[in-house]
């Protein structure tokens, strides 16, 4: 059901366009870069591009109406629905269009959820009249791939200490590091490679929280910089959802160590290890030797507490999420 925006991106060069786009996801810069390159491959001018957002209840009609609206002296038009809560109304709506779509027409819907719904009448519809893609937040190590293909397509290379070196000060936003990186590419005007240096000499924007840190944190049992880093997530995002995703990274986190841990009693190599677990070598450079300060018994008693806090947060809904994560957070990093 879900279709690779790689793959879109390739069907746009090729002149294919669907008539409907579905981008669903946390990363909001990353669906609005997925829409700003839609409209350059269909260059679409002000005749045939119309854009909505904030509430799109009270214009769902507009919607519709601009989307079965013929091109002006073009071959597509193109309606942008950047609302990313769409009521139930709306959705109801979108469906019944998406059952016979102007074929003349590419409608963008925006979405901010974290996972696709397969039971969602409107994923449905979108898959069946077009493409439904992903855009979750990119893990560290996309994020230094992703900036050195940045690099090379604007005709520059950067290297891997500096692309790590910008994502662990950045983060893994990618409007921010796009940003940086033009930066440093000025810095950098008269060589070939973005170094270290070029980076470090540039950086200068209002980091947000790393929403990657957090697991890393609790897995070397820092209390008091995971505490501080809760919070930051607590005032950047809702703190309820940002509480239920940190129960779900911290969860996985330890379930990976407890498997690492059982690799390693059974004569697996860090390679081997690093392989399965999909480790990083530059972010996890030091995961095994800290692991070996845990004990099997600890690790398994940690995961049990894990998934009691999450079956208590998910059937007990009187619970305040933000502290029964902070609680867990104290469990696991206490002595």
């Amino acid at each position: 059901m879900e279709t690779r925006y790689a793959d879109l991106v390739k069907e746009w060069q090729s002149g294919k366009f669907r008539p409907v786009y579905y981008f669903i996801g946390e990363d909001a810069s990353a669906r609005a870069e997925a829409a700003t390159a839609l409209k350059a491959a269909l260059k679409a001018d002000s005749f045939n591009c119309a854009q909505f957002s904030g509430d799109a209840a009270g214009q769902v009609a507009a919607v519709i109406t601009e989307a079965m609206t013929l091109p002006v002296f073009a071959d597509r038009r193109l309606v942008i629905v950047e609302s990313a809560k769409l009521a139930a109304e709306v959705r109801a709506a979108l469906v019944g269009y998406l059952q016979s779509p102007s074929p003349s027409t590419s409608l963008v819907l925006f979405s901010e959820e974290r996972k696709l719904d397969l039971r969602d009448a409107l994923v449905k519809a979108a898959a069946a009249a077009g493409a439904v893609c992903l855009f979750k937040p990119l893990r560290e190590e996309d994020a230094v791939a992703r900036l050195q293909a940045e690099a090379r397509r604007t005709g520059k290379a950067v290297s891997t200490e500096a692309a790590e070196a910008l994502v662990a000060e950045a983060g893994t936003d990618w409007a921010i590091l796009k940003q940086e990186l033009e930066k440093a590419s000025l810095f950098a005007a008269k060589t070939k490679e973005i170094g270290l240096d070029h980076v470090t000499a540039c950086l200068g924007y209002q980091k947000t929280a790393d929403p990657f840190a957090l697991p890393r944190l609790v897995q070397t049992r820092q209390l008091k910089a995971a505490l501080t880093h809760l919070q930051r997530l607590f005032q950047e995002g809702k703190p309820d959802d940002q509480a239920f995703r940190a129960i779900n990274q911290i969860s996985s986190s330890v379930h990976k160590q407890l498997r690492a841990k059982r690799m390693l009693k059974a004569g697996r190599s860090e390679s081997e290890i690093f392989s399965a677990l999909r480790l990083n070598s530059y972010w996890d450079r030091d995961y095994l030797s800290f692991l070996k300060r845990l004990s099997e018994a600890r690790l398994r008693r940690d995961l049990g507490t894990c998934l009691e806090v999450e079956v208590s947060l998910k059937s007990r809904s009187w619970l305040s999420a933000p502290q029964e994560i902070e609680r867990l957070i104290v469990d696991l990093c206490s002595k």
